[in-house]
């Protein structure tokens, strides 16, 4: 993905990716020409419920918390929460930031910057929602197929998103009906996000505090515009599991 692409551009080009061997997700592939806009709760722009998991995620940066949404992407979210359980994260290196975008950790080889694995050793499928979305501090999963992530993760930070882009997305359709609606495109333009992201990769969690730790990380300067790793090493020192 290259830097700070616009968020039109970005979402009507033929393929989005994620460096660090995350794969790439056709346009024929993007969830949301299915959505039924008619059921859309953002649940990520209200208040936590009470019981709502939450990931206490301590990196060399600070420490944030990420709601977590297994109502809406139970899978992704079980992997996520066993591999914690296992400590898989503790240690592990943010592999990859993309200039103000996102950061990306859980790589299974950090020394090549590839793989990630399950707690159960098998893919798991990508959950769609209408309600979940890559606002800015969403966490996503990805993998290496199309289609089906693994324990990699990534926390959105925000694209540049104005009243031109939000003119540019109304034109956007999926056979004969428009692909946005305005509640959403406000949304991201109110709240930051990455909407090129939207209905490619799961989204199963929202940052609800520190994001200042992200903004931080996502600002760290890289080695190189080819393998964008930190030039200074980031470590996810711990991830815990608490409940709001």
């Amino acid at each position: 993905m290259k830097n700070k692409i616009s968020a039109a551009a970005f979402f009507l080009a033929a393929t989005a990716s994620l460096a660090a061997g995350c794969g790439s997700v056709s346009e024929k592939r993007i969830a949301i020409k299915d959505y039924d806009y008619g059921e859309m709760r953002l649940v990520q722009l209200e208040e936590p419920y009470a019981g709502q998991p939450v990931a206490v995620i301590t990196t060399s940066l600070g420490v944030f918390k990420t709601a977590l949404y297994p109502e809406y992407a139970p899978n992704t979210v079980k992997n996520f929460t066993d591999l914690i359980g296992e400590g898989y994260y503790d240690g592990k290196k943010v592999l990859v930031v993309m200039e103000g975008l996102y950061f990306l950790s859980g790589v299974e080889n950090e020394e090549t910057g590839n793989g990630g694995r399950t707690a159960d050793g098998n893919p798991v499928a990508n959950e769609y929602s209408v309600n979940l979305w890559p606002f800015k501090g969403a966490l996503l999963s990805c993998g290496d197929k199309e289609g089906e992530s693994d324990g990699r993760f990534f926390i959105v930070n925000a694209d540049d998103f104005g009243e031109e882009e939000i003119e540019a997305l109304k034109e956007v359709e999926r056979d004969g009906e428009r692909l946005l609606p305005d509640e959403l495109l406000y949304a991201f333009a109110e709240f930051g996000g990455v909407i090129g992201f939207s209905g490619s990769y799961t989204v199963y969690g929202q940052t609800i505090e520190g994001m200042e730790v992200v903004e931080a990380i996502c600002a760290a300067e890289v080695v190189d515009g080819e393998t964008y790793r930190p030039a200074e090493d980031i470590v996810i020192e711990k991830i815990e599991l608490e409940y709001y």
